[in-house]
């Protein structure tokens, strides 16, 4: 397994380009006040994005519960399996990301990024390509190594995880899937930045998101599946 300090290197690399473009904008000090803080409309965004990852922290703590309830209705209806339901369940989290995420950005919000995306320049979209090539390919490649049942906690609710020891695993990296998604959002908030979206504060709200991957990889640092020699 690799090492959480590695994660955090890499995670802190990949803030660098992000905060290099806001800085050219003049937007570094707005895309990192804490007056989000004090916005409803930013706070119910949160709420939404932060669900899914309730929802991991319940099952993580809760596994025999979540079993439990997964064999009722209606979780039953997503699959068969606690695994399966969970499966199902992300990707309803997911929709629901993504809806909140529209709702925030509105009409204005959605023209803005549109407009930015044109606007960036050459760096910021090779930058976009490598992050999000690498952090793809480690999400793949995760799925690909142990399979649902590894991700979805299948070693807490009762179904056989493949031991792996190849790629991703053997990066250096402790929990390469949650550095991939950091890598992408970071990407995408690079060629997103502007005034329009500096003034709502979606620039903190990316951050708080790449946050709850880190709080999620500490919380499942505690009792992680590792093979002991």
């Amino acid at each position: 397994m690799g090492r959480a300090e590695v994660d955090l290197a890499v995670v802190a690399a990949a803030l660098l380009p992000v905060l290099l473009r806001a800085a050219q904008l003049g937007v570094l000090a707005a895309s990192l006040s804490p007056a989000c803080l004090f916005e409803a409309s930013w706070w119910a965004c949160l709420v939404g994005v932060f669900a899914n990852y309730a929802m991991h922290g319940f099952i993580w703590t809760q596994p025999k519960t979540f079993a439990a309830l997964s064999a009722q209705p209606p979780l039953s209806a997503l699959g068969g399996h606690p695994v399966d339901v969970f499966a199902g369940l992300e990707v309803v989290a997911k929709l629901v990301q993504g809806s909140s995420l529209l709702l925030f950005l509105g009409a204005v919000g959605r023209s803005a990024a549109w407009a930015a995306l044109w606007a960036a320049p050459a760096w910021c979209w090779a930058v976009l390509v490598v992050a999000v090539a690498a952090g793809q390919t480690l999400n793949l490649a995760m799925y690909s190594a142990i399979g649902n049942a590894g991700v979805y906690y299948g070693f807490k609710l009762g179904r056989e995880v493949p031991w792996a020891s190849g790629f991703p695993f053997n990066v250096g990296l402790r929990h390469p899937q949650y550095v991939g998604v950091v890598l992408t959002l970071y990407g995408g908030l690079l060629v997103l930045l502007c005034e329009e979206l500096a003034k709502i504060y979606f620039p903190q709200l990316v951050f708080v998101w790449a946050f709850m991957y880190v709080a999620m990889s500490a919380m499942e640092q505690v009792g992680d599946n590792d093979k002991t020699s």
